[in-house]
């Protein structure tokens, strides 16, 4: 890694300012590790319909209103770019709505057509 960073930074000594012997932690040492595509296993739909729908707040108590989250782990197309651009822009809605903002009438938003294209709430 310095390597490559001194190709990129020439002038740079960033080797200079490790002050510890470096540490590589990896996901897949994890006991627990499942693959790429863990959160897409039989049984966690209710997880990622929950984690997914999390933007769209106004049935949250009020003291859980406020945090948004976002990353492609959150979306049902877990550890892809495209879910976590989905979920950003999820969140950008969400923000707005739960500041008192809301979407053009004729451009609305993910939280403004949730009720038509929502995952479907098992029980």
């Amino acid at each position: 890694m310095l390597h490559s960073l001194h190709k990129i930074y020439p002038t740079i000594d960033i080797g200079a300012h490790i002050i510890g012997e470096p540490l590589t932690v990896s996901w897949e040492a994890d006991p627990n590790f499942m693959g790429a595509f863990k959160n897409n296993l039989p049984g966690h739909y209710r997880y990622q319909e929950l984690l997914f729908g999390h933007f769209v707040q106004d049935g949250f108590p009020e003291h859980q209103r406020g945090l948004f989250l976002v990353s492609d782990d959150i979306s049902f197309t877990a550890y892809w770019a495209e879910g976590a651009v989905t979920t950003a822009l999820n969140a950008v809605w969400g923000v707005v709505h739960h500041l008192g903002g809301a979407s053009h009438p004729d451009n609305p938003g993910p939280g403004d057509m949730w009720s038509h294209l929502a995952p479907i709430r098992l029980s």
